[in-house]
């Protein structure tokens, strides 16, 4: 995976213009109505499986695509953040004005659209629902939804976006593979339950946070019952028996995810030779051994052999 750049200089000629709404409805997945003084720079690139777009736009309306006609944004939430200048979103019928330094979360599944004034900087992760919902995560909303900018881990957060959005030179595919990780488990701090997802009952509440800390310590090979039931503040039975009314043991569900993980990792990077040491580490698995093993077990094949199936 490279930088994409699209750019779309100001005065541009009518082809100039078509060849410039084919690429970027390609790059970002939505159209775009152009003002007179329209100018716009994007660049996009993947850090794992959260999508980065750094976007310098000038007067320029942007829409999401109709569904049906692509599947880029249905199946994503959207974190936007306002490095310079201000945008207007609606979607619902509701507009809603967002200045410089705000943070705030779209639903892809709704129509939605950004009118940018004047010259604006925009950044935006393309997060997967999926990945939300294997952390535990709330996700999905009708409404934009906006986290409290006076939280210092919201700016943390909203600071760090930026400064990795910025990166015109890519690291290595493990190290965006981290960092895309380590992204998706910090959305929480965004999303919260202020998404409108609804959560019944205190047992699946637990569920939920437990989920999504087995998620953020996936390859802390040392995480065990006891120490999940620990910091949640309750017993390592009830714990247990939650998990089992979900048909699988808690250490069942920790190997499957890291498993998971792990298939990921040797489809995505077998070809840039990252050791199957290396992934087993990664993952949580105390030798490569024991991986291989489990692998195997799981899927059918060795972990070598899953680089071409």
């Amino acid at each position: 995976m490279t930088l994409a750049i699209v750019e779309y200089p100001a005065n541009s000629s009518s082809t100039q213009q078509e060849t410039w709404r084919y690429e970027f409805e390609k790059q970002c997945g939505m159209t775009a109505d152009l003002g007179e003084n329209s100018s716009s720079w994007t660049k996009t690139w993947y850090a794992g499986q959260v999508g980065v777009l750094d976007a310098r736009v000038t007067d320029q309306t942007w829409a999401s695509l109709l569904q049906g006609k692509s599947a880029v944004s249905e199946d994503y939430v959207f974190v936007k953040v306002i490095a310079r200048g201000s945008v207007l979103i609606s979607q619902h019928g509701e507009e809603r004005m967002f200045p410089v330094g705000s943070v705030l979360t779209v639903d892809g599944a709704w129509p939605f659209r950004d009118l940018f004034f004047g010259s604006t900087r925009l950044i935006a992760l393309k997060v997967p629902k999926q990945a939300l919902k294997a952390r535990g995560y709330a996700y999905g909303s009708r409404r934009i939804t906006a986290p409290e900018l006076s939280s210092p881990d919201v700016t943390l957060l909203r600071d760090l976006v930026i400064c990795f959005a910025a990166q015109m030179e890519l690291p290595s595919p493990p190290f965006r593979e981290k960092v895309g990780e380590q992204t998706l488990d910090m959305m929480e701090t965004l999303l919260g339950d202020s998404t409108g997802s609804v959560v019944s009952g205190r047992s699946d509440m637990i569920i939920l946070r437990a989920k999504t800390m087995i998620a953020r310590r996936l390859g802390d090979s040392r995480l065990n019952l006891g120490q999940i039931a620990a910091e949640l503040r309750i017993s390592a039975n009830y714990l247990a028996k939650l998990f089992r009314m979900e048909g699988k043991t808690v250490m069942r569900y920790v190997l499957e995810k890291r498993l998971e993980r792990a298939h990921s990792l040797v489809k995505q990077f077998g070809q840039h030779r990252m050791q199957i040491q290396e992934i087993a580490f990664i993952c949580g698995f105390e030798s490569p051994s024991h991986f291989s093993r489990m692998f195997k077990q799981h899927f059918g094949v060795s972990p070598r052999d899953a680089v071409g199936a």
